[in-house]
């Protein structure tokens, strides 16, 4: 007979990836907490979906920010079930009574071919990029060639096209230097 557990199982109401597409297709007034790192955010996320990375969200300053509500709240992660449901449990303790983790997170949402809202990388910003990563690779060619004038040239290369590339993202996002 097997042994049972002293502590009781507790049950995390979650909510499943189709049902969330049927609210976000249909408008539903839902909101969506991402709480992947910005990066990841920033590369793919759902479309209307607001980023509050786990580590923002487990600052105490956080109870102050966020306004008690009964909204339906999803919180999404990568992989759903932990981080989502430590989250939830936090939202739920700040007052969003009605928080609750996607389950399977965005990995599950992406491998069901649901829509997603991807960052898009200029040509022009992926060509500096490039050029910025080879003058780097020969740069490191360069010290191994004990060819240390080289290297020092070709890394201030790369160090003028990463800043051409982050003062053309700055420009495009309205943030112009002055």
């Amino acid at each position: 007979m097997p042994k049972r557990s002293a502590t009781p199982l507790v049950g995390v109401k979650m909510m499943d990836c189709p049902v969330l597409e049927k609210s976000v297709i249909n408008r539903e007034r839902i909101q969506l907490i991402d709480v992947r790192s910005k990066n990841d955010f920033a590369a793919t996320h759902i479309r209307g979906a607001r980023s509050l990375p786990f580590a923002e969200l487990a600052a105490p300053h956080i109870f102050r920010r966020l306004r008690p509500t009964k909204l339906q709240i999803c919180v999404v992660s990568a992989e759903g079930e932990a981080q989502a449901s430590l989250a939830a449990g936090m939202l739920r303790s700040a007052g969003c009574v009605n928080a609750v983790p996607l389950a399977g997170g965005m990995k599950d949402w992406v491998a069901r071919g649901f829509p997603v809202h991807r960052q898009r990388v200029s040509p022009k910003v992926r060509a500096y990029s490039a050029r910025a990563a080879l003058s780097v690779m020969a740069a490191a060619a360069a010290a191994a060639f004990h060819e240390v004038m080289v290297a020092a040239l070709l890394l201030a290369i790369a160090g003028i096209l990463l800043l051409k590339v982050k003062s053309s993202r700055q420009k495009r996002n309205g943030k112009a230097l002055r």
